[in-house]
C-alpha cells in the first residue's frame, strides 16, 4: 500500500514539474479584436457654432397723412410687390364733408390716399391697424421684409476672429439635416459685453426662402492638411489626462505591441499621425485594444 502511494505521489510531482518546465504548453487566453490600417489623405478641423436666420432689410411703410383707414388689402405673412396697394386712408375733413351731405361728385377723390408698397417682400409683422382705425401721419402701417436678403446671424467668440473674416466660406446645417454653403459678408466691429462675442452675418448661397428665426449650425474651417498619415480615431488610445497617445500594432496577426504616437489634427472621425514608426502597411487594432498589455496575444475577428 505504501509503495502504491509513493508511486502515485511521484507521478503527480512529475506532472507538475512537466507543466512548470514547459509553460508554452499552457493555453494563454487571446483577446478578440478588429483591425484597420492607416491611410494617406486630407484632414480638416472645423469650428461649429449656433446661428439663426434673420431678415435684415425691413422697410416700414408709414401713413402719408392723418386719417381713417377705409380699406386694408394685405395680411401678415403675405408677399407683396412694389406699387401694390396696401391701405386706403381718408382724411377727417373728407369724412366730415361726406357726413354733412355734400354730394360725392363735388368731392371726388380729394382727401383719399392709397398707400402703396415701396419695396417687394413679405409682411413680416402683424398689422397694428385695421379698417376704421384712425392713424396719425407718419404712423407705421406695416413692415415689409426683403425675402431675397435672408442672412444667418452667428455670435463668434473673439478668440476665433482670425479665421472668420468677410469672404470666409462656411457650411450651414439646417434642422432637416441638409447642408448648404454660405459666405461671411460682415463681421460687426463691436463685442457683446456679457458673452464677449462678435456678431457675424452669413449669406446663404442661392438666396433660399427659409423662414426667419430658424435655428441652425454654422461650421467654419479652422485648419486643414493634405497628404497626411491618417488613422481612424477609434483606434487611438490615451491615458486619463490625455497627454499620452498610443496605438496597438499587430505583429504576425497574433501579437499586439504598444506603439507611442504623436498626433496632429483631429476631427470626429480621423486623427493625423505626425510621428515616425507607422505607415500604411501596418495593421492597427480598431476595437478591443483598450486595456491590452504590450505583447498581448490576440485573435483577429475578420
Amino acid at each position: 500500500m505504501l509503495i502504491v502511494m509513493a508511486v502515485g505521489g511521484c507521478m503527480i510531482h512529475s506532472c507538475k514539474n512537466k507543466h512548470a518546465d514547459h509553460p508554452e504548453d499552457l493555453i494563454a487566453p487571446k483577446a478578440a479584436v478588429s483591425v484597420t490600417k492607416p491611410i494617406h489623405g486630407s484632414i480638416e478641423t472645423r469650428l461649429t457654432l449656433n446661428g439663426k436666420t434673420v431678415l435684415y432689410k425691413k422697410n416700414q411703410e408709414p401713413a402719408p397723412i392723418s386719417g381713417y383707414i377705409t380699406a386694408v388689402h394685405i395680411q401678415f405673412g403675405e408677399n407683396v410687390e412694389t406699387g401694390q396697394v396696401l391701405f386706403e386712408i381718408e382724411t377727417p375733413e373728407n369724412r366730415a364733408l361726406e357726413q354733412s351731405g355734400t354730394e360725392k361728385a363735388n368731392i371726388g377723390e380729394f382727401g383719399k390716399v392709397k398707400v402703396r408698397a415701396t419695396t417687394p417682400g413679405i409682411v413680416s409683422e402683424p398689422l397694428l391697424f385695421g379698417k376704421g382705425a384712425f392713424v396719425s401721419e407718419g404712423s407705421v402701417l406695416c413692415t415689409i421684409a426683403d425675402i431675397n436678403d435672408l442672412l444667418v446671424r452667428v455670435n463668434v467668440p473673439f478668440e476665433y476672429h482670425d479665421i472668420i473674416q468677410p469672404g470666409s466660406q462656411c457650411r450651414l446645417r439646417l434642422p432637416d439635416h441638409t447642408e448648404h454653403a454660405g459666405t461671411v459678408i460682415s463681421v460687426r466691429p463691436f463685442i457683446e459685453e456679457s458673452s464677449q462675442t462678435q456678431e457675424v452675418l452669413v449669406k446663404p448661397a442661392g438666396n433660399p426662402t427659409w423662414p426667419e428665426n430658424m435655428n441652425l449650425t454654422v461650421s467654419f474651417l479652422k485648419d486643414n492638411s493634405t497628404g497626411s498619415l491618417l488613422l481612424t480615431r477609434k483606434a487611438l488610445l490615451t491615458n486619463e489626462t490625455q497627454d499620452e497617445f498610443w496605438v496597438m500594432k499587430v505583429l504576425n496577426d497574433s501579437i499586439a505591441v504598444k506603439i507611442p504616437v504623436e498626433t496632429g489634427m483631429m476631427n470626429d472621425s480621423l486623427v493625423e499621425i505626425i510621428s515616425n514608426g507607422l505607415d500604411t502597411t501596418n495593421t492597427i487594432i480598431l476595437e478591443g485594444g483598450y486595456g491590452l498589455e504590450d505583447s498581448s496575444l490576440i485573435t483577429i475577428v475578420r
